[in-house]
């Protein structure tokens, strides 16, 4: 079984090759302006290195998102492509699940406008539904999770940066799931649709 991991729904670029369960290759670079730039040439670099075609693909683990509205729909836009020339499987996680480490965590993307999107997970599951809050009000949300390490980009809202293996995370809750039956009408989750209908109501 070989396995293309990618997720550019935020800060970084993530695209990694495993086989087998093996990790063949993996990359993890900051730069979420230049994603949907080098996505393609990475990607085809990666597959060279290895010596494999799009063809030898069985499957594909992308993000859904919360994240960069432009960002989550590169991956997603692979992925669709590739699922209409080959018949390679989908499985998407969500992108603050990509974050969550074994244990508890609390998980952060930036959402721009002094906002983040945030996540409580304990051992990779969701505790609460993905939500959107202004960083001043973080410290009020970690009040139920005093305990949870808090990862992704823990910078914005006063915590230390942790480094995570995002395409290791990715793989891992990837076994866990079942691919997508209808790859066509997969869309991106945007938190922010869901906050602009609220403020409307």
């Amino acid at each position: 079984m070989t396995s293309l991991i990618m997720d550019t729904s935020h800060q970084y670029l993530i695209i990694a090759l495993y086989e087998d369960g093996k990790c063949m290759e993996s990359i993890q670079e900051m730069g979420s302006k230049r994603q949907s730039e080098n996505a393609i040439p990475y990607l085809s670099s990666l597959l060279e290195k290895h010596h494999k075609e799009l063809k030898d693909l069985d499957e594909m683990i992308i993000t859904r998102g919360p994240g960069s509205y432009t960002g989550v729909r590169v991956a997603m836009t692979i992925a669709k492509t590739l699922s209409v020339v080959s018949s390679i499987q989908v499985k998407v996680i969500s992108s603050l699940n990509a974050y969550a480490m074994n244990g508890k965590c609390v998980s952060v993307i930036d959402a721009r406008s002094q906002k983040v999107f945030v996540c409580a997970y304990q051992d990779g599951k969701p505790l609460i539904d993905e939500q959107m809050i202004n960083i001043s009000e973080f410290l009020k949300f970690m009040e139920d999770y005093q305990d949870f390490k808090v990862v992704g980009q823990s910078e914005l809202v006063g915590y230390a940066h942790k480094e995570v293996d995002i395409a290791k995370n990715m793989y891992d809750l990837s076994r866990k799931i079942d691919a997508i039956e209808n790859v066509d009408a997969l869309v991106p989750v945007y938190l922010k649709d869901v906050e602009a209908k609220k403020i409307c109501l």
